[in-house]
Parts: structure tokens; C-alpha cells; sequence
């Protein structure tokens, strides 16, 4: 994880990113060492407030992590602060997303929950820094006790501390600015979307007629789809409940698309992998191409024979794929995510399997958002989808048989353990749908809503509300009664999404 190597040549030439032309490979390539280096100070972080638990400030395991550390922040600081922020329950150098690997997710997740607990919404530390103020600053993190303390309680103490070159933002502060409407951004969702339903439509159109399809241009939409996630993944995300049974297919694929993009954003794929993976999910019904329409469009339950036609879709989806794009030219996460995405965990699914096998992590991702999806959509022969929070409970009652169970448990951070989309009862006797998840770990149950009727049951278009967000006194303004069936009441909330 250290480069010593980069950390040398940053030091001594502070100057060396502005002598690089931005958008040059060179720049891709240092802005990528500059994340790692990123990546490594947190980990240095975790492993320094787990040290100053069991070893007092003069010990030598406290020192070398605390040099460590120094040296990794004066690397990275140079001319301006370096700055690690959470937002969206995602860690940030600056302003760039932090990746994890998966040997990181621990220890992410658990430094992650360290600043929660405290309610800091950014560390930043500045080259004036030395090892003295770092090893104060562990000490009186540590000290304070995240059940009885506030964030102001932490920031007296470090103040007290005379702590230099070290300085915290309180989460707050960060959620204001992050929780503003970006109506340009949403706008261009919404194109998106329509953009890749388009291109679906398009390409299975191609194969149906023997045509060769063009999948340049799905390529350049899930580019685009890929880049508003890592800016604002709940936008893109409420667009996937939106539903449309005379489209499902169409719509299907794009929702699995997103869906699976955000939960490979949680398991730590750079923004490459994350198009490719967009791309496979986006076509992982390619064989559904050769069913016949009137098989596909049945308003009626399927018989036993007509579903074993329609299984035979993950293999054809293979098939399809190597007659279109060649056998050499095949990525393996697109036949992976034709193949086994109905395959099960357990490998209980089907294609039915007489060799052993190894699940690919593209399966197990498009077995999590494929099967959430079809669950809380309309069907031809299903009009009525399921509740959202239903189907996560159905889910997580086959943890382990049907899905991955960590990718499973990312996954409820994606979407909300009160989902997207669901409509909720407040204890004002409003009545509010789910927009997008708590930002907070720590407040998860308390998402973001948008109000849709007064306390007397009168339809309005109310504002957002942050039920995380507490009155003067400490207290939380609104809370959650109870969730409203809305698939009971055939009510639609995708239309406060569109």
C-alpha cells in the first residue's frame, strides 16, 4: 500500500502537479498514486486509534504508526490541507471518491463509523502538522465517548490540547451543502435514463432482426450514468422506481444497470470497472432476444414448460454474445452476467450446473440488483410489484443461500434499510415518500423524505425533509410511524422520482 518512491518525489518537488498537464496520462497517473496515498492515510488513521486504545503515548508502536502518518500527510498536504471527508456514507480525498479494496472494506467501514459516532463531517490536516499534534489529537479522539459527548465537546478538547495543523468539520455543516437540490443534475438523470432505455431497445431490436448492434452508444450512456453516480448516486437510483410493465424488459435492464453500478461503487471498482460492469448488466437479458414475444408478453401465469423455455435465456444470452462480438472479443464480466445471474449463491439456479463453479463477483453483484428489481416491478404477469422493504426482508431471509451476504448488506446501503421509494407515515400524521437514504450509518432508519400530504390527508407537493435533522433543543423534528403498503394501494410514488 506505501510508495515511498512518490512520497520522495512529492516532497521534494511540491511543485510537480502543476508542472503536468491536466487530462494527460501522466496526470491520471499521479492523481491515481495520490488516491492510494489517500487510501493508505486512512488506513494509517484506523490503525493509530486502534494503537492509542491498548499502549500509552510513549510507547514505540504509537510512534511508528504516528510517523507513519505524519509522513504520509505532509506527502500529501504540500502547498493546501489534505482533507478527508464523509459524505453519503463515502469517504473522499478532497473532492475525489476514495476507492476500497476488498481486503479495505473493515477498515473503512469502522473509521467511517468512528467519525459518525462523533458527528465529524471532515478531518483536515495541514503541513505545520508534527508528531506531537497528531499523537495528542488520537489520544483526545478517543477519550471522548460518542454516548455522552457532542462534536463541540471533541472540538473544546482539541482546542485545549493545543493541538496545531489539525482541525475537524462538523457533519452538519457538510449535509446542508450536500443535501441542496442540484436541479441541473437531476435533469440530466432523468436524460440518461430515457438515453438507455433507448439504446436497450435499440440493440435487442438489432438481435431480434439479425442486424449487428451498435454498442458504442449504450457504452457512452452508462459512461455518462457511471460519473452522476459518483456524484450523487440517490438521484439516479430513484429514477430505478420508476415503472412501466408494457417496457419491463427495457426498463429492467437499465435498473439493473444502476443498481448493480452502485453496488459495484460499494464494493471498491474504479470508474472503468464500473462501465464495464454497467455495461454487462445493462445486456444481462440478451437472451431473452430469442424467446418468442408472445412467450415474453403472456398476461398469465407461465406453465412448467413454458418457464423452462424461458430459463434457457442465460444460456442464449452467451450464445448471443459470442455470435455478436466474437469469442476473443467477449468480456468476461458481460458473459458472466448473462450466465449466472439466475444461477443462485448456492448455485441452486439455473443454468443447471454438473461441473463445479466459481461465481464470478459480476454474478453475485447482478444476482442482488436483478432480483430486487424484478421483485419491486410491475411483470406482464404480475401487475402488482412488491413493497421495497418487503422484498429486502425476503431477501435477507436467504442471505447466504440465494445472495452474497456482503454484497447483500452493501447493497441496503445503496438503496436504504427504509428503501427508496417507499411510502412512510410520519409522526405528524404526514404522509412522505422515501427520496434517498440517511447519510448517516448511525441515523440509517432516519432517511431523507419529500412530503406528499398535510397532517388532515390533503394532497401537496411539500418539501424534503432530512428526518436525521434535530430542533434546537436536540430532539428529532420527525420520525417514521410506520410504512405505508403503497403496492396495496396501487399508489405509484416513481412519480416523484420522474
Amino acid at each position: 500500500m506505501e510508495d515511498p518512491a512518490l512520497q520522495a518525489i512529492l516532497i521534494h518537488d511540491k511543485s510537480l502537479p502543476g508542472k503536468i498537464a491536466e487530462g494527460s496520462e501522466a496526470r491520471d497517473l499521479l492523481d491515481q498514486q495520490i488516491l492510494v496515498l489517500g487510501a493508505q492515510l486512512v488506513n494509517q488513521l484506523h490503525i493509530l486509534l486502534k494503537t492509542v486504545r491498548i499502549h500509552d503515548r510513549t510507547n514505540a508502536a504509537v510512534n511508528q504508526v504516528v510517523d507513519a502518518t505524519v509522513t504520509t500527510v505532509k506527502t500529501l498536504a504540500r502547498d493546501n490541507p489534505v482533507v478527508i471527508r464523509l459524505q453519503n456514507d463515502f469517504l473522499y480525498l478532497g473532492d475525489a471518491h476514495l476507492k476500497m479494496g476488498s481486503q479495505q472494506v473493515a477498515i473503512f467501514l469502522e473509521f467511517i463509523d468512528s467519525l459518525n459516532a462523533r458527528g465529524i463531517g471532515a478531518i483536515s490536516f495541514s503541513a505545520e502538522m508534527q508528531e506531537v499534534d497528531l499523537r495528542e489529537f488520537a489520544y483526545r479522539f478517543i477519550s471522548v465517548d460518542p454516548a455522552t459527548c457532542t462534536f463541540d465537546d471533541l472540538k473544546r478538547q482539541l482546542k485545549e490540547g493545543e493541538i496545531h495543523g489539525i482541525d475537524i468539520e462538523e457533519a452538519t455543516s457538510l449535509m446542508i451543502r450536500v443535501g441542496q437540490k442540484n436541479k441541473q443534475l437531476k435533469n440530466l438523470a432523468k436524460q440518461l435514463y430515457v438515453k438507455a432505455v433507448a439504446a436497450v431497445g435499440e440493440v435487442l431490436q438489432s438481435v431480434r432482426e439479425g442486424r449487428a448492434p451498435n454498442f458504442r452508444q449504450a457504452k457512452r450512456v452508462v459512461q455518462n450514468m457511471v460519473d452522476v453516480i459518483l456524484q450523487d448516486e440517490p438521484t439516479l437510483l430513484g429514477l430505478t422506481t420508476l415503472r412501466c410493465y408494457d417496457e419491463y424488459t427495457h426498463n429492467h435492464s437499465v435498473n439493473v444497470s444502476l443498481l448493480s453500478v452502485a453496488l459495484g461503487n460499494r464494493a471498491g471498482y474504479p470508474r472503468e470497472a464500473l462501465v464495464d460492469l454497467g455495461l454487462a448488466a445493462l445486456f444481462h437479458d440478451l437472451g431473452k432476444t430469442s424467446i418468442p414475444q408472445d412467450l415474453l408478453n403472456k398476461s398469465e401465469e407461465f406453465t412448467d414448460e413454458e418457464w423452462e423455455k424461458l430459463r434457457i435465456h442465460a444460456t442464449l444470452g452467451v450464445i448471443n454474445l459470442v455470435r455478436l462480438r466474437g469469442l476473443t472479443n467477449l468480456p468476461g464480466r458481460m458473459a458472466a452476467a448473462a450466465f449466472e445471474h439466475h444461477l443462485n449463491y448456492d448455485l441452486s439456479g439455473y443454468p443447471t450446473l454438473s461441473m463445479p463453479w466459481e461465481l464470478s463477483l459480476t454474478g453475485r453483484i447482478l444476482m442482488v440488483a436483478d432480483c430486487y428489481d424484478s421483485m419491486t416491478s410491475s411483470r406482464v404477469y404480475r401487475r402488482d410489484p412488491i413493497a421495497p422493504n418487503k422484498v429486502l426482508t425476503m431477501m435477507f431471509a436467504k442471505s447466504g443461500i440465494l445472495y452474497d451476504p456482503v454484497l447483500l448488506k452493501l447493497f441496503v446501503n445503496c438503496v436504504g434499510i427504509i428503501p427508496i421509494g417507499c411510502l412512510a407515515l410520519l409522526d405528524s400524521h404526514e404522509l412522505a415518500v422515501v427520496i434517498r437514504p440517511s447519510a448517516n450509518r448511525q441515523t440509517a432508519a432516519r432517511p431523507c423524505v419529500k412530503l406528499i400530504s398535510d397532517r388532515s390527508g390533503n394532497p401537496i407537493d411539500g418539501p424534503e425533509v432530512d428526518l436525521a435533522e434535530k430542533d434546537p433543543d436536540g430532539r428529532f423534528k420527525c420520525s417514521v410511524v410506520r410504512l405505508v403498503d403503497n403496492t396495496e394501494y396501487r399508489f405509484d410514488t416513481g412519480r416523484y422520482f420522474a
